[in-house]
């Protein structure tokens, strides 16, 4: 236990974990794992991951009667702590507001069910844990029940479990007078789960878990860790990679008060470290560092752009093909052909990316929000020399993340590590909007050409489709599950497979090799898929001088989710009844990203030459809805997010350098410019299905379909800050 300059205490995970074992007694989680369990985590994950079920490594019951739930997803502002917390409390039949929660450490035990290693991402945290869960809180439940029973000496069909209490004729008992002596059962195999009609905590608007220690400044942030000792580092690095270091002012940089320390720690790297962060970063521009020429010293992404348009006219890998789609354009009345550009976008979350490094030679400990907590400590491990066991990982709280904490190679957790290598003091690194923002890992820039031919009444005859555009699960431990013959469904998600009936369908995929680090993004490939199709139906819907929701409705006949989502949708906004005020247009899309189907419309007007969105309507099937104000916040958010990511944002290199660096270069939308939101869901008892990014794609197609409703003019080019000087 350490504390800060303003007494502010943290406690680390194992401290916590060891301190609850030994001193507060009850039924707790790492520190009882029957052998089974035991031997399952010592297995290799396979490839398809059976679900772990163990309930005594995710509840903690106190003797005061207080629960603590040990939560193995990162909480990043999406409310997973809340949301998760709520499938295990359902079926333990618990008192709520006794609940706490805290996060995993790394364990076998807390894998994800389907990927088999201990991660958040790809908006599967209640989809993939929903069965999970509920059995633990469930089999928990049980378990008390029986200590009870057999402390009474009764039948356990006797006893029922309630708000915290197990009853009987012999009376009650709360769960932390019997948790010792639950503690000591075997796990029920099937503990009943309850129908959806009997849920008493799933389904409604429970205040999250992590309000008010957010709200009052004692949450716990990466940035917000102290350790006795640590001092602050911030890095030098080239910009892109592959540039050396040719020179650099390490006395003008011990010059500025507050520096302790230079430390070259690379060809390409180099740190000056402090005693708090702006003393650090002041240092690091001092050094005044200059880099040797490299390949890269050349790139452009305007020049990177024309060889996507040159590869797009050649043959390319064909990732669906349904009837004759080239035949059928070439035989068609009309023809033409839609271009599309998306540039880089960097992920620019609000907290920064930072990583706190406590190594002695032997162990080592990292405090950071871990999005990837098992590739971050084998990561570390590998680069500190020791072994994973040694190595001990605290997933603190994270300001955001938008799939940047998930790094495929865990660059900003190795580059604290190599410095804490060799530095060997504790230290936090901390890189600066503009150190994230020139590091690469970036939404790919990508480029579809799409072919449409129409027949003499202009209906759809045929769709040519062909995506060029750079790799997202390349280079990843994902890659060899999710690159299939040169295949990459991460491309052309959204695209394939597309819910909508068409009768000559090809889509072609290229994906060129890069010299910039590409990443995941939230909502990955469906951040351009879905603008694509969906700015495409509305021009083809024009074009045949049919609604846009009726033409929507009859192109996805027989697919009763997207029915249900443009049914409700329409209702809402009285489509049809009803017009956007004067000098205001309503545009409409709908997609299906992560096994949710989002429908939007948005109501939008042009103001200083860009769209201004003043409304936006929001409907979603996404399954069971565990936690309604939750959910809506992160439609809300994914909203608000994507408009963002369309207005003005883009990440463009010239002569090798990344030319953008904090949000002066990279606007965002603020409260002034943010809509209004209104979300409702179509009732579903159905498992959860992802919420996270699915909010995402919808709404730049639907402002840029009401900006053709104002303007006659379609935008093929993001940010819209361009494409409405293009057109």
């Amino acid at each position: 236990m350490t504390k800060d300059n303003s007494e502010k205490t943290i406690v680390s995970r194992r401290d916590f974990m060891a301190s609850s074992a030994v001193a507060v007694g009850g039924l707790f989680v790492a520190f009882n794992i029957s052998p089974t369990m035991n031997r399952l985590m010592a297995a290799e994950a396979p490839a398809a991951p059976k679900m772990v079920y163990a309930p005594n490594a995710f509840i903690h019951i106190a003797p005061d009667n207080s629960i603590t739930m040990v939560i193995n997803k990162l909480e990043m502002g999406q409310g997973v702590n809340t949301s998760m917390a709520q499938l295990i409390a359902e079926e333990l039949e618990c008192d709520w507001t006794t609940i706490k929660s805290v996060s995993a450490p790394v364990n076998a035990v807390y894998n994800h069910t389907q990927y088999g290693t201990q991660m958040t991402g790809g908006s599967s945290a209640l989809n993939s844990s929903w069965d999970q869960h509920r059995k633990i809180g469930a089999g928990m439940r049980e378990m008390l029940k029986s200590a009870a029973a057999a402390k009474w000496g009764i039948p356990v069909a006797e006893v029922r479990a309630e708000n915290g209490y197990v009853y009987s004729a012999k009376g009650k008992l709360s769960y932390g007078e019997v948790a010792d002596d639950a503690n000591k059962l075997p796990l029920p195999e099937n503990p009943p789960l309850k129908n959806a009609k009997d849920f008493k905590i799933i389904g409604k608007n429970l205040k999250r878990i992590d309000a008010l220690e957010k709200a009052n400044g004692k949450a716990i942030y990466g940035m917000d860790v102290r350790i006795p000792g640590m001092v602050y580092a911030c890095v030098a690095r080239s910009n892109i990679d592959g540039g050396e270091i040719a020179s650099y002012d390490e006395k003008a940089a011990r010059a500025v008060s507050g520096v302790v320390d230079v430390v070259k720690f690379s060809d390409n790297k180099i740190a000056v470290l402090a005693k708090n962060t702006y003393a650090a970063k002041t240092g690091r521009d001092a050094l005044n560092v200059k880099f040797k020429s490299n390949a890269n010293d050349n790139a452009s992404t305007e020049q990177w752009m024309k060889d996507f348009k040159e590869l797009a006219n050649k043959d390319g890998i064909v990732a669906e093909d349904k009837g004759s789609a080239k035949a059928e354009y070439n035989n068609s009345k009309t023809k033409f052909t839609a271009e599309y550009e998306f540039p880089f976008l960097a992920h620019s979350a609000m907290e920064p990316l930072n990583c706190t490094v406590d190594y002695n030679g032997k162990t080592a400990e990292l405090w950071s929000g871990h999005q990837m907590p098992t590739v971050d400590r084998d990561t570390a491990a590998k680069v500190l020399g020791l072994k994973p066991e040694n190595v001990n990982v605290h997933t603190t709280y994270a300001g955001g993340s938008f799939g940047r904490r998930a790094s495929k190679n865990s660059d900003y957790v190795v580059q604290a590590c190599e410095l804490a290598k060799v530095y060997k003091k504790p230290l936090k690194m901390v890189m600066t909007r503009e150190d994230d923002t020139h590091a690469g890992y970036y939404r790919p820039m990508t480029y579809h050409k799409v072919n449409i031919g129409l027949d003499d009444k202009n209906h759809l005859q045929a769709w040519d489709h062909h995506i060029v555009g750079y790799t997202v699960m390349g280079q990843s431990f994902f890659g060899d599950l999710m690159i299939k013959g040169g295949l990459e469904s991460a491309v052309t998600e959204g695209v394939t497979e597309s819910p909508y009936t068409f009768k000559n369908f090809r889509v072609e995929q290229t994906i060129p090799k890069s010299s910039v680090k590409t990443l995941w993004y939230r909502s990955v490939g469906h951040t351009h898929t879905a603008y694509v199709m969906e700015t495409m139906i509305d021009e083809l819907a024009h074009k045949s001088k049919t609604d846009p929701f009726t033409y929507r409705q009859n192109l996805l006949a027989g697919k009763p989710r997207q029915l249900a989502v443009l049914a409700q949708l329409k209702k809402m906004t009285g489509w049809g009844t009803k017009k956007a005020p004067h000098g205001r247009a309503w545009g409409l899309a709908i997609h299906q990203a992560f096994n949710s189907v989002i429908g939007q419309v948005a109501e939008v007007s042009i103001i200083d030459g860009l769209p201004h969105v003043h409304q936006v309507w929001c409907v979603a099937h996404c399954g069971q809805v565990v936690n309604p104000d939750v959910a809506k916040t992160q439609l809300e958010g994914g909203i608000v997010f994507g408009i963002t990511s369309v207005l003005q944002q883009e990440i463009t290199i010239k002569d090798g350098l990344v030319q953008q660096g904090n949000f002066k270069e990279m606007p965002v939308v603020r409260m002034y410019n943010a809509p209004v939101v209104h979300v409702e869901f179509v009732p579903s008892t159905d498992t959860p299905t992802g919420l996270g990014e699915p909010g995402v794609p919808p709404i730049a197609p639907a402002i840029a379909n009401a900006v053709f409703q104002l303007t006659q003019k379609r935008l093929r080019v993001l940010p819209f800050s361009k494409g409405m000087k293009v057109v």
